[in-house]
């Protein structure tokens, strides 16, 4: 059995109230920029903000832990994904070309998405169209509930 450990990032814009999301090359969803963690090279966190800085050149500071999805992907392969919430440090801007710089990356686009126009689209996890947006504001004012490295 292959258990691999994914760390995501679901990057808001506070001001402009919308996520940046990613679509794999040949993939028809969009999800939050991540990948594989490393345990023997980094933390849980220092994964998701590599996997973020990768894949859309963008440096951010996690808020908090969201959301724990396991995934079966296969008979005998299990994705066990961590969510974490990240705003951009600095300047931002929009994204139309492919800014994966791993030379290995799999993603070939990048875009930001206000809560309408995620509607029709195949997104993942599926709570990002709803859910995510009712309780946005209150995952900046209540405790994040990952306990950290020890």
């Amino acid at each position: 059995m292959l258990i691999r450990i994914i760390a995501r990032v679901v990057l808001y814009d506070q001001l402009n109230r919308r996520l940046l999301l990613v679509r794999n090359k040949g993939a028809d969803y969009w999800d939050p920029p991540g990948g594989g963690w490393e345990p023997e090279k980094e933390t849980i966190t220092q994964c998701a903000l590599r996997e973020v800085l990768e894949e859309t050149g963008l440096a951010v500071v996690l808020k908090r832990l969201l959301y724990v999805q396991e995934f079966h992907a296969k008979e005998d392969t299990i994705f066990f994904e961590v969510f974490w919430l990240g705003i951009p440090e600095g300047q931002f801007g929009e994204y139309s070309n492919h800014r994966d710089v791993d030379p290995n990356g799999q993603v070939e686009e990048i875009k930001w998405f206000e809560r309408g126009e995620l509607a029709e689209m195949k997104v993942f996890p599926s709570r990002l169209k709803d859910t995510f947006w009712t309780n946005v504001d209150s995952f900046f004012t209540t405790e994040d509930p990952f306990l950290g490295v020890s």
